[in-house]
């Protein structure tokens, strides 16, 4: 059976049949010593285990779905897997996987709707036992969570606040604290806010969060909003930047723009931190080809892996349980973007552009 391979070049999966006629057994034998039932002989069930071995057997989970009505199988929809803080969650979440539902299936939106969309339809139609959706807004979202144990993690979308579990970031609070260090601390009275797409829930929040802030310290906010691409948020910053005297500040809603700005700081031949403050929110982690170290909020993402799989066991046990929405502070991590921590070395995108 192990050698042949059908008309396709390929060779079949091994069946029940198969194993029991390998070890010499009948089918009810096999199913009896794969499901761990009584009633079979430590050698027959060494004898079955052997032809399971030898013949590669993995069993049908789909078959095993008609019975237990559980996939085994967690969705998780991410909008880019490029992102340093959303990689680190989808390994936090992958941790945290049950021996009722082993298996991780990740999709990427790439922030866009349509995609998103392909996913939850691809999901539920391998009905997973749960959805953890980071949404861009696929319309099918709020069906989705009708049939599907759901937590909308990092941000939210209208279709679905007040009818599916959360788990947020205190994203308003960060930027508030962020912006005002550069103006209280730092004594900038100049901060720009480089931000990607209002749309998205969380960076909405920072913004706020920005003009909190900014308010508060009765400063002209100075707004480049809307990117999507770091190539974008570069074109963004640089207009802005050109009519303002250095020392100024910047805060960015993620790691696009964050490195968007960086960008625009090397084309225009400023340095950091002499002419420009950077902070920001999103886990670049240590920027280690330009040698700087962020000031940013970093999002735990360990805890928030941690509530979105509490979550979801309560959801899971308890379908029509109000929703709840667990919100999660932001750590604030100082570095040299800011001038906390003074550089060791001369960055490469800190100074002047290169050639």
């Amino acid at each position: 059976m192990s050698a042949e391979r059908g008309a396709s070049g390929l060779r079949p999966p091994a069946r029940l049949v198969d194993i029991a006629e390998h070890a010499g057994v009948s089918v009810k034998t096999v199913s009896r010593v794969l499901n761990g039932e009584q009633y079979v002989t430590e050698a027959t069930r060494r004898r079955v285990m052997d032809s399971v071995d030898a013949l590669s057997y993995v069993g049908d989970a789909a078959a095993a779905g008609l019975r237990t009505r559980r996939s085994g199988t967690v969705g998780l929809i991410i909008p880019d897997v490029r992102n340093g803080y959303f990689s680190l969650l989808t390994r936090a979440i992958e941790e945290r996987l049950t021996s009722a539902s082993p298996t991780l299936l990740l999709g990427d939106s790439d922030e866009e709707q349509a995609q998103e969309e392909r996913y939850l339809r691809t999901f539920r139609q391998q009905r997973v036992d749960s959805l953890i959706v980071l949404p861009a807004g696929a319309p099918s979202l709020p069906d989705a969570v009708h049939e599907i144990p759901t937590v909308i993690v990092d941000r939210t979308v209208p279709a679905v606040e007040g009818l599916a579990d959360h788990v947020l970031a205190d994203d308003h609070r960060a930027a508030d604290r962020l912006v005002e260090h550069l103006v209280r601390h730092h004594g900038m009275r100049d901060v720009v806010l480089v931000a990607g797409r209002r749309s998205v829930s969380s960076v909405a929040e920072r913004e706020r969060g920005y003009q909190s802030a900014m308010r508060r310290a009765g400063l002209v906010e100075r707004v480049s909003g809307e990117h999507v691409t770091p190539d974008d948020a570069a074109a963004g910053a640089i207009r802005i930047f050109r009519d303002l005297t250095p020392p100024f500040g910047v805060f960015t809603t993620n790691n696009r723009m964050f490195w968007g700005v960086i960008a625009a700081i090397s084309r225009l031949g400023l340095q950091i931190p002499r002419d420009v403050l950077v902070t920001t929110i999103d886990s670049i982690g240590e920027a280690t080809y330009t040698g700087l170290k962020p000031t940013q909020g970093v999002v735990p993402a360990h805890e928030v892996a941690a509530r979105t799989m509490e979550l979801l066991a309560d959801r899971s046990a308890d379908p029509a349980r109000a929703p709840r929405t667990l919100t999660v502070d932001i750590d604030i991590e100082f570095g040299t973007t800011c001038g906390c921590v003074p550089l060791t070395a001369s960055p490469l995108l800190a100074g002047s552009s290169p050639g």
